[in-house]
């Protein structure tokens, strides 16, 4: 390029970069995705050893770093992070266009197409680590289009932007087949040439592998092999990803990388153009590695994941640049340039709406049901939601840290048998502490997705719950926020007489000394020597009676005790009342009045049933509370 060229390449990109970032930074988002939420909390919370995730091993440290440096929110810190990374990639894809073709709209097409498609503008404008590989990639991009292998620059250049496409995700280890491609002729030719793409190729490999040498070795000190391969390979092992697609995936994760809504019908329309420039102008791929490029992308992105935009985000780049190449060919007022750029127009405009839309907090649904579930509960409170970003949003939003969804709890265990296990361990611990549940109500109904993968049911997860649901209560919820119910906690169940009638054990009580035994009503236990069953925490206001409703069977003893816990599990012989009872059933009112020194509140129960139950069986019929 001449002198003049030169200068007019840095201003139109630094012009398309400064533009683009006014765009980005007047539309950050206020809602965020899954994964974008998932950063935040962790660069806000976990030390920077545990930052490391095997699949973009530099992203975690590198938003530690920008966090910690920042002077406002981890989140917005971060989102002007993309926001610049992206603004970069659309300054660099500009300039490695115009050196191409030495045409200043062909340039601003290609950049500000791939700018605001809806994939590169919403995760610009995201916390999420696609937008700073793709500038990697555009890195690499601009160093293969125009090689100078005998520079150290270049090897230099193209090594770095390698290692950081992989480090930041590690699908774009793809980038070797393209790049092998590209570099094939000059590896035949021998020389300087092929000298330098081997240094830049072994230089890029070097840092990658030593970098995931120093994370696996140094940093989290894996000295097994076995312990390197699960961190390594357990997201891949995990059974979420890959061999699951659809055309229909396909075409709707293509559309949506496009624009939102009408995305297929403008991608239609700019394939057709491109088409049609192509045929007339005779233009021929001076690039075919481009397309090879493509293809390895589209393939293996079409079986793992192709309905996520966030994956076809790393295609825009190279997609544009075979899209323009014909128009570069044609006339500046040519119609078809000028239809180009009417498409542009369309798809930013499009794409503008959509993403003050998704990106509005006053219209985010998720947020609504968490202040909600928030303003209904109190921090102790298991909350089960389902699989979504409620997980996410509690935790970050009002500081909720007691949830579990279907997801998680099989993410933890590795089966859903395992995962229900943990579902009903964590009911039965929550109210035992004293504290309510609250369930969604599509919690007992797993997402598509779920069942498909998991071949998980929604009569599985009802059934996973079903000694709770006869306990459950309407919750009142906002207009437009789904439908949740609560299992109240055991002093609310108590004071309510739900247990004036027991069926099957008690929910949250223990026993000693005891063994529960079937029975065709209410809870019946084998006795032996000195047994007791202790209630959930209560926290009430102190009864002035408990009524137990009791029968004893194969046992002599009818010696009774009940103790009154005020701090918890706390009970001793001076808070305690005994009482005797006969043959058969019989309800008994123990007067707590005759206790000395009677604190106001209620915080545990422990019924001794006998002294010596001899092998015999006891059985429960009720336990309520009087006040009056």
């Amino acid at each position: 390029m001449t002198a003049q060229q030169h200068r007019t390449m840095r201003l139109v990109s630094l012009c398309t970069a400064g533009f683009t970032l006014v765009v980005y930074l007047v539309t950050l988002t206020h809602v965020h995705t899954f994964d974008a939420l998932s950063y935040i909390l962790d660069v806000s919370r976990k030390p920077w050893q545990q930052l490391f995730h095997p699949h973009h091993l530099a992203y975690g440290p590198l938003g530690a770093l920008i966090a910690s440096l920042a002077q406002t929110d981890p989140a917005t810190a971060l989102q002007v992070a993309n926001a610049v990374a992206g603004s970069v990639g659309s300054g660099l894809l500009c300039a490695a266009v115009y050196r191409r073709w030495h045409r200043v709209d062909v340039a601003l097409l290609a950049a500000l197409s791939c700018a605001f498609s809806y994939a590169y503008w919403y995760y610009a404008v995201e916390v999420e680590v696609y937008t700073l590989a793709t500038l990697c990639i555009i890195a690499v991009l601009w160093f293969a289009m125009d090689p100078a292998p005998a520079r150290v620059r270049w090897r230099v250049g193209l090594a770095v932007s390698l290692a950081g496409a992989v480090l930041f995700h590690q699908t774009n280890a793809l980038l070797a087949i393209p790049l092998v491609v590209r570099a094939w002729p000059d590896l035949r030719a021998g020389g300087l040439a092929r000298r330098g793409w081997l240094i830049a190729g072994a230089g890029g490999v070097a840092i990658v592998v030593l970098a995931y040498a120093w994370v696996m070795g140094i940093v989290s000190g894996f000295t097994t092999y076995s312990a390197a391969h699960q961190w390594l390979f357990d997201y891949v092992d995990s059974g979420w990803w890959g061999g699951r697609a659809t055309l229909a995936d396909v075409r709707d994760g293509l559309a949506d990388t496009v624009a939102a809504g009408w995305g297929g019908y403008l991608a239609i329309a700019t394939v057709v153009l491109s088409a049609i420039s192509y045929w007339s102008t005779r233009t021929r791929l001076e690039q075919p590695w481009l397309v090879v490029w493509m293809v390895t992308y589209g393939v293996f992105f079409s079986w793992w994941e192709p309905d996520n935009v966030e994956f076809w985000i790393a295609t825009t780049p190279i997609a544009v640049m075979l899209l323009v190449a014909p128009l570069a060919q044609l006339a500046r007022t040519d119609r078809r340039v000028l239809v180009a750029f009417g498409l542009l127009l369309t798809t930013f405009v499009v794409n503008l709406t959509a993403i003050r839309t998704r990106g509005d907090a006053l219209t985010d649904l998720q947020r609504r049901i968490a202040l909600a579930v928030a303003e209904a509960s109190q921090p102790a409170d298991l909350v089960l939601v389902p699989d979504g970003l409620q997980e996410l949003y509690l935790p970050y939003y009002h500081q909720r840290e007691h949830f579990l969804s279907v997801n998680a709890a099989i993410a933890e265990q590795g089966s859903w048998e395992a995962g229900c296990a943990r579902i009903q361990d964590a009911i039965l611990q929550t109210h035992r502490a004293g504290a309510a549940v609250l369930l969604a109500s599509d919690f007992l109904t797993p997402s598509v997705t779920m069942q498909q993968r998991f071949g998980l049911s929604p009569q599985a997860v009802s059934d996973c719950v079903a000694q709770i649901q006869p306990l459950l209560e309407d919750l009142p919820m906002p207009a437009g926020v789904p439908a949740h119910s609560r299992l109240p906690n055991a002093g609310a169940l108590l004071a309510s007489d739900h247990w004036a009638v027991l069926t099957g054990a008690p929910l949250g009580w223990t026993w000693s000394n005891a063994t529960p035994q079937p029975a065709d009503a209410g809870w019946q236990l084998g006795v032996s020597l000195d047994p007791s069953i202790t209630s959930p925490i209560l926290d009430r206001a102190m009864p002035k009676r408990v009524v137990i409703t009791i029968a004893a069977t194969g046992t002599a003893d009818r010696r009774g005790q009940l103790f009154v816990a005020t701090a918890p599990n706390q009970f001793d012989e001076a808070h305690a009342v005994a009482w005797t009872y006969g043959e058969g059933r019989q309800t008994i009112a123990i007067d707590l009045g005759q206790l000395p020194a009677l604190p106001p509140r209620l915080i545990q129960l422990r019924i001794d049933p006998v002294a010596d139950g001899a092998d015999g069986s006891v059985t429960l019929y009720g336990i309520s509370l009087e006040y009056k």
